[in-house]
């Protein structure tokens, strides 16, 4: 069986190092912040000091195998070398990401595919492709049987320009751990493209996703990379649609929650998948020149939960000002975004089309709540204002959050039916 690639997994592997032409051995560690190469090397003091001083050419890609098969290593840079002056060193390297392939040589900066999992996603969807029934004996006493079926649904497509799709799986192992039969089951994210495009191009519409799930609990929402493909680095020739997808590791990919934070099955979005516009959904995807900005300092935030509220309130703040001037370059891509930053949360209020509660309180108004916030963020930004008390602080930032949710809801729901401001309120 092929060890999956995870934190905690140690290959010893042969690579060809380029410059000396033979095969040389390795250790290669997966951690939480990629993978370390530990590398033997045959030389004398002065040499192994050399390896230190900036100039040397690391190999990247890095490629290995070893009995589990092949490794490709990418993006990486040298961590240094220790010296001994017994013509024995030990030079480090680190890769940000690693992939289960390496026989042709293909360096992966670009794909044609790549698959994720986020948490939360599949509730949202109401995707998962297991089904049971329950027999009810005679007169419906007691339980007779209990058939549970396990069957991949059709993907769904979500559109944008990578052609994203959610797509179910499930696995199940026949023998069970303690008289207990268990089936795994996912939602996964998947993007396809018909030429190689970069790494990041689809990492981005990965990572879209992910914060559109961040938006709709209002909470940290992890996500892992599973695999990659590529249509030039195939086992076998392409005779239909199928691919085969290589296993990926990336820790960096997307962002990861605590334990002790993670979704709960009692977590409910602030709305569903199929209470969307999907045109909207597609929207979204192609248009993160505008919107990923925004999403992505905004959501930040709910992964850093010890952040100081000062610093809190000043990354809201930014994510503000950002999803304001994404808004009116929107409406007049052409022209040059103008105002204060007052004006570009007021136009935040102008496409929502309501002022939430939850937002400028009960009574309040958008004017109010713009010129307060606005003072409170120049508290801690500018040292010749008064610092802004930390409780101040710590509502300011919940409540421009909380203007973000409702701006994430009612782009996605308009044209479906209305959203429950009270309900929305209460959930974020």
């Amino acid at each position: 069986m092929v060890t999956k690639l995870e934190p905690g997994v140690v290959r010893i592997a042969h690579t060809r190092s380029g410059a000396e032409g033979s095969d040389e051995v390795i250790v290669a560690e997966l951690d939480t912040k990629g993978v370390l190469v530990s590398w033997p090397r045959a030389l004398g003091f002065v040499d192994a000091f050399r390896l230190n001083d900036g100039g040397r050419q690391i190999p990247d890609p890095l490629i290995l195998r070893d009995g589990d098969g092949w490794l490709t290593l990418v993006e990486g840079y040298t961590v240094g070398a220790s010296a001994t002056p017994l013509g024995h060193s030990l030079e480090r390297l680190r890769y940000s990401r690693a992939i289960h392939a390496g026989a042709n040589g293909v360096d992966y900066v670009g794909v044609n595919g790549m698959t994720s999992e986020i948490d939360g996603l599949a509730k949202w969807a109401k995707r998962v492709p297991v089904t049971t029934q329950l027999t009810l004996g005679e007169e419906g006493k007691g339980i007779e049987d209990v058939s549970v079926v396990a069957k991949n649904l059709d993907s769904l497509p979500l559109g944008g320009p990578l052609d994203l799709k959610l797509e179910t799986s499930f696995s199940h192992n026949p023998t069970p751990k303690g008289g207990v039969f268990t089936i795994s089951t996912a939602l996964l994210v998947r993007t396809r493209s018909t030429e190689l495009e970069s790494w990041q191009t689809h990492q981005q519409t990965h990572r879209m996703m992910q914060d559109l799930m961040c938006l709709v609990y209002g909470k940290p929402c992890g996500s892992r990379l599973i695999s990659v493909m590529r249509e030039d680095d195939l086992v076998l020739p392409l005779t239909d649609e199928r691919r085969y997808w290589r296993d990926a590791y990336q820790p960096s990919f997307g962002r990861t929650t605590d334990p002790d934070r993670q979704l709960t099955g009692d977590d409910d979005p602030l709305f569903f998948l199929d209470e969307a516009n999907a045109d909207l959904v597609a929207e979204w995807l192609s248009e993160y020149s505008y919107w990923s900005r925004p999403t992505w300092i905004a959501m930040s935030a709910l992964f850093h939960h010890t952040l100081p509220v000062e610093s809190r309130l000043l990354q809201i703040a930014v994510a503000l000002e950002a999803l304001g001037h994404a808004i009116a370059k929107k409406a007049n891509p052409d022209k040059k975004v103008p105002g204060t930053y007052e004006a570009l949360l007021k136009k935040i209020f102008d496409f929502l089309g309501y002022e939430p509660d939850a937002v400028v309180g009960e009574g309040g108004s958008r004017d109010s709540w713009c010129k307060a916030f606005n003072q409170a963020y120049k508290g801690v930004k500018h040292a010749d204002n008064d610092l802004t008390e930390g409780r101040e602080a710590w509502i300011r930032a919940r409540e421009g959050l909380t203007s973000i949710f409702h701006g994430a809801a009612e782009r996605q729901r308009r044209a479906s039916r209305p959203m429950s401001v009270a309900d929305s309120g209460k959930r974020v």
